[in-house]
């Protein structure tokens, strides 16, 4: 492993959840056996008070955040064209939050934060190839140990791996960019507050990447994983058209509205098309900045050999598949 052994202990992984209390609806779930197996053993699930009772639990801990506190956090941090009205729905930045200040309360250094919806995991492309070359290398364990050791190695506060339905970069170990649903934070000292109640991800990159210190948000492109898009349940029930318009409000030098269709946008149907956000180029200002190049280069030469294993992983499969269309 990349991450020390007192560094795997001192990360809290967190799943962040809500609307979804069946174990069957948090496909996540499925992933959280490898990282216990690899040291990561500081797992809990995450989800509010006036949601908890019904929830069908796992043997991993359930974080319960309390109403009141929630009700008061989303208020003083709300961002939508509304104000905040108590007892509705305020989103899922406010579990998001308490993670970060539980890892604080347990004395970890960071937090792995993971939406309850992932579905699939895999290496340098969305395919069986990448997928089964990453179980054959640890599974889950490895984005927890990649994302783990960038953030402990660069200045990137917030470290994610990149999301399928978004468009990936050259091939590099880590670039500035957004993290959405699986990252790391560091917590602590420096740490920003989470705003929403939607598109809280990108706003959070947002805070680290254009503020004044070297801090930055940071995505690693061969870490892939893909999100269930279909259900109307969790985040997915409440979007709606204004979900971008406050970030365009905040940040309108990087983010601009636009039309969208495609399905990963929370789209209902065929030919329904859905007000919604496109990211400039460039629009993570502060590069990355490796503050320790052994441990780094480390990160670097471990994805490489990974790296090997699926090309020649995929070269045979390709044969296979032309022996196979030809009989």
């Amino acid at each position: 492993m990349l991450t020390p052994v007192d560094k795997r202990a001192g990360l809290l992984v967190a799943v962040i959840t809500g609307g979804r209390p069946e174990l069957k609806q948090r496909p996540t779930a499925k992933f959280l056996g490898d990282l216990k197996a690899a040291g990561f053993t500081n797992i809990c699930w995450v989800v509010a008070e006036r949601d908890a009772h019904g929830y069908e639990r796992d043997e991993h801990e359930m974080v319960v955040y309390p109403d009141r506190w929630a009700e008061e956090y989303a208020a003083s941090h709300w961002m939508n064209t509304t104000p905040y009205e108590p007892g509705t729905f305020y989103g899922a930045f406010v579990g998001r939050e308490y993670a970060c200040l539980e890892a604080e309360r347990r004395g970890c250094w960071g937090v792995l934060q993971l939406d309850d919806n992932i579905v699939e995991v895999c290496m340098f492309k969305n395919t069986a190839t990448g997928s089964r070359v990453l179980r054959e290398n640890g599974g889950f364990a490895v984005f927890a140990d990649v994302l783990a050791c960038i953030t402990l190695t660069t200045n990137g506060r917030m470290v994610g791996a990149q999301l399928t339905a978004v468009a990936s970069s050259a091939p590099t170990v880590s670039r500035p960019g957004f993290p959405y649903s699986c990252f790391v934070e560091e917590v602590g000292k420096g740490r920003e507050h989470w705003f929403g109640p939607f598109e809280d991800d990108i706003t959070h990159a947002f805070q680290y990447g254009v503020r004044a210190d070297d801090a930055t948000a940071l995505v690693v492109p061969t870490l892939m994983y893909r999100k269930e898009s279909s259900s109307k349940t969790g985040m997915r029930s409440k979007y709606n058209h204004e979900r971008s318009v406050n970030l365009h409000r905040i940040f309108p030098q990087s983010a601009r509205i636009t039309a969208m269709t495609t399905k990963a946008n929370g789209v209902a149907g065929k030919d329904n098309e859905r007000v919604f956000h496109r990211m400039k180029a460039g629009a993570i200002e502060t590069p990355q900045a490796v503050t320790d190049r052994a441990s780094y280069s480390k990160v670097r030469d471990y994805l490489a050999g990974i790296l090997e294993e699926y090309l020649s992983a995929r070269k045979e499969d390709a044969k296979l598949k032309v022996q196979k269309r030809a009989r």
